[in-house]
């Protein structure tokens, strides 16, 4: 008995315990994920080593070599080190940047003067754009703790006006139509120097007068002399524009104004021929 049991644990022995290339009659391989040896060992073509029976799945021996061959790299979509850290000094820098008088600027004014004589509908077109531009360049400045530009209501924009209105004195309240009046009457290449908020001026206005009586009012508040009736030069004659959509829209001298406008509007007053 006692040399049946020798003789079985010495054969055991050599079934667990062998070399790389030694064995029973030199068969079998150890598996390179649990060190088992199998005797029907698979060999990985990916990671190039070899696997006994229970680890010879891709998935169960985490093969390395099949996952550089078929790995798709993922796009990362989480916050960037930049936006945890951002660098605030090329942030303002890039702002300063976008501050600067802009070359679109220049180019957008010069391919809206594509006509050898300007007209006021251009002249006031471009005025308008550059208040556009002011505008968002405060916007963008609100980013470092300035002051956002922000449009007033139409009822603080009334209530502004009457502040410092001027108009007939024999117009009823109730019949008042309270407007800005704001005279272009600068150089197209000097449009960015008016300052609408010292510029403006505040008039009332009867409802039921027409456009002209109007632009007659206007004028005299403003301190204009109106030449519309005198003048044989187109050039010099002076018309009121109303902007709609941020589109400059002519006023009819016959229209009435209760038709055409409301408190709160801006007028814009730009001289030249139509």
């Amino acid at each position: 008995m006692s040399v049946s049991v020798k003789a079985n644990n010495l054969f055991m022995n050599k079934v667990k315990t062998p070399s790389e290339d030694q064995g029973i009659l030199n068969l079998g391989k150890h598996c390179f994920k649990c060190s088992e040896l199998d005797f029907l060992p698979f060999h990985c073509e990916f990671c190039n080593h070899t696997y006994c029976s229970k680890h010879r799945g891709l998935e169960t021996h985490d093969c390395v070599g099949r996952a550089e061959k078929n790995h798709v790299p993922k796009v990362y979509s989480g916050p960037t080190a930049a936006s945890l850290f951002p660098d605030h000094a090329q942030r303002q820098k890039q702002l300063n940047e976008l501050l600067q008088p802009p070359k679109a600027t220049t180019i957008a004014l010069k391919q809206l003067n594509t006509s050898p004589k300007s007209n006021p509908v251009m002249k006031l077109t471009k005025f308008l754009h550059l208040q556009r531009l002011k505008r968002a360049s405060g916007s963008k400045s609100g980013i470092f703790g300035k002051s956002k530009l922000v449009t007033p209501s139409k009822v603080v924009e009334i209530a502004n006006i009457k502040k410092t209105a001027k108009g007939a004195a024999n117009v009823n309240v109730a019949d008042r139509v309270y407007l800005w009046v704001l005279y272009i009457n600068q150089n197209e290449d000097e449009l960015d120097k008016i300052n609408v908020q010292r510029d403006r001026k505040g008039v009332w206005v009867l409802k039921a007068w027409s456009v002209g009586r109007a632009l007659d009012l206007v004028l005299d508040v403003m301190g204009i002399v109106n030449k519309n009736n005198a003048t044989q030069q187109a050039s010099e004659r002076l018309n009121l524009f109303v902007v709609k959509d941020e589109v400059p829209v002519v006023l009819e001298t016959g229209k009435k104004v209760g038709a055409a406008l409301a408190s709160g509007d801006t007028l814009y007053l730009v001289k030249g021929s139509m």
